[in-house]
């Protein structure tokens, strides 16, 4: 015979706008708040943002490149948190016919991962025919959420803590053939 039961909270907003400017200049922010009873109690709450922009050159005066219909630049940075699971706060315990035996440590102080990612960009199109998009995109997680194992004079074999930084980087190439 087993059971278990949990409440868990979460409450988020946010704001954001958008603009473009002569059909050249684009904008895009967002800010938000969130907030988790995953949390530590000092830890509740957290902020997080996105800002991006991009420049269609094409569209400039300037350009060159009539065989180009579309050439345009592009920039992002954003962050985000990650929740660890609902046990992760609490002591743990394993109930046997031979007894108790402790599991995980709590972990009152657990903040969010937070992901913070930047990408670069250049979308073109030529010819109105053949489309195509490079991307390279960074991203770090830091304060990764990890059951990290614990001397053995704690009682207790692990304990869910921010303890990693995790980054890696991505090259992305797409395509698209149409027929205008």
């Amino acid at each position: 015979v087993g059971g278990s039961s949990w409440d868990v909270r979460s409450f988020g907003y946010f704001t954001s706008a958008q603009f473009d400017f002569k059909d050249r200049y684009i904008g895009d922010f967002l800010i938000r708040r969130d907030g988790s009873s995953l949390f530590g109690e000092d830890q509740r709450w957290h902020w997080y943002y996105r800002a991006g922009g991009a420049w269609r050159v094409s569209e400039e005066n300037f350009w060159p490149f009539d065989f180009f219909n579309e050439f345009k630049l592009r920039y992002s940075r954003g962050t985000a948190g990650g929740r660890p699971s609902f046990a992760a706060q609490y002591e743990t315990y394993t109930v046997t016919s031979g007894g108790v035996t402790k599991g995980n440590l709590g972990s009152k102080d657990l903040k969010p991962e937070l992901a913070t990612e930047q990408e670069f960009g250049v979308d073109f199109i030529v010819g109105g025919r053949i489309s195509a998009g490079l991307t390279y995109a960074k991203s770090v997680v830091e304060n990764q959420i990890l059951n990290v194992p614990l001397a053995g004079f704690y009682g207790f074999s692990n304990q869910w803590r921010n303890a990693g930084t995790l980054s890696g980087n991505t090259y992305e190439a797409t395509d698209r053939k149409s027929v205008v």
